[in-house]
């Protein structure tokens, strides 16, 4: 044996960390995987910042779906606001400033009809209460939501067809397999919601979610609740409640007054608790991409970094874990 080896110090293998914050984006095309798991990520941290005593380390992976609808990510390099790829909304640190953008006359027209259409389709008075007008502007408007919601499209490059639904359900569940013996918070954007809701309650006997949060959901449209029972086969007529999974602790509901996909913003209205008296807990935040020139209460980013999230997440990183007497007695409990 050589000096060198005898005296090479042996790497300490790494130490997993015990918890887990899991992102699921929203509809529409995405930048890439790893740009926009990092604005996420630089979001959240944003917030924890506003916390006193909040940890700005922890573990982050992004159930990434966009590629599934769209065979080309947004791309950060072209600069053209009239191009299919061009990044609209890019991450922004706080403060929100004066945008030195400006938008041609017909990317304004676009954002003024794009405005119109939404407020006409998820007002609480508008076609969100009827099927027919309802699935046509879906399919016509919202290209995601009508493939998931459809079980005959599938994407043709995968050979065993399966339909859109169950390849974007698939993802979340393989980082729910590969991540299954940690405590696990899972932030929700837009239809990244109802992905989440739908998963949770199909696998609520295996898997166990410590914190589900939504941001920006339609979970409480009525015809979106009507395609849940459906999709679940739930006994539902109007004005019934939905399950909660059983597997979630705690479910926290965050919706911006001016966000016009989470106008049916109340959700503890919709969804009866679970057996551990578990239910959404709503909470009106401030989304200040409100402030850019898009007027946008949608955004994730906006959503991420309020001090509602952070306070929220902080909460759960700074969680003792559970000691094994508190596990044992939590299987016993099962067991009866």
């Amino acid at each position: 044996m050589t000096g060198r080896r005898f005296f090479k110090l042996k790497k300490k293998k790494r130490k997993e960390p015990g918890t887990l914050i899991l992102g699921v984006h929203g509809l529409g095309n995405k930048p890439p995987h790893p740009m926009i798991k990092l604005w996420w990520k630089k979001s959240i941290i944003e917030g924890l910042k506003k916390v006193e005593g909040s940890k700005k380390h922890f573990h982050f992976e992004m159930v990434y779906w966009a590629d599934i609808m769209y065979p080309y990510p947004l791309n950060p390099r072209i600069k053209d606001p009239d191009h299919e790829l061009h990044i609209e909304e890019p991450y922004i640190p706080e403060p929100i400033p004066t945008p030195k953008i400006r938008y041609t006359p017909w990317h304004l027209a676009k954002i003024t009809f794009d405005k119109i259409k939404e407020i006409a389709f998820l007002s609480k008075n508008g076609l969100a209460n009827y099927r027919l007008p309802f699935n046509f502007v879906v399919k016509k408007s919202f290209r995601d939501l009508a493939a998931y919601y459809d079980e005959e499209q599938s994407k043709a490059e995968f050979l065993d067809q399966l339909p859109v639904k169950k390849l974007i359900r698939n993802r979340l569940r393989r980082f729910l397999y590969k991540h299954r013996n940690k405590r696990i918070l899972i932030v929700a954007h837009s239809m990244g919601s109802i992905i989440t809701y739908d998963v949770l309650w199909l696998l609520q006997n295996i898997y166990e979610i410590d914190t589900f949060i939504s941001m920006g959901s339609p979970l409480g449209l009525p015809l979106i609740r009507e395609n849940i029972a459906r999709d679940h086969k739930f006994k539902y007529e109007e004005g019934d409640l939905l399950p909660t999974p059983e597997n979630i602790k705690h479910w926290f509901n965050l919706s911006d007054k001016e966000d016009h996909f989470a106008v049916f913003d109340e959700l503890a209205q919709f969804f009866a608790s679970n057996s551990n008296h578990v239910a959404p807990t709503d909470m009106l935040v401030d989304n200040d991409y409100k402030n850019w020139v898009t007027a946008n209460a949608h955004k994730s980013f906006g959503y991420l970094r309020t001090p509602e999230m952070g306070k929220i997440i902080s909460d759960f990183l700074n969680k003792k874990p559970e000691t094994i007497w508190e596990k044992a007695r939590k299987l016993l409990k099962r067991k009866k």
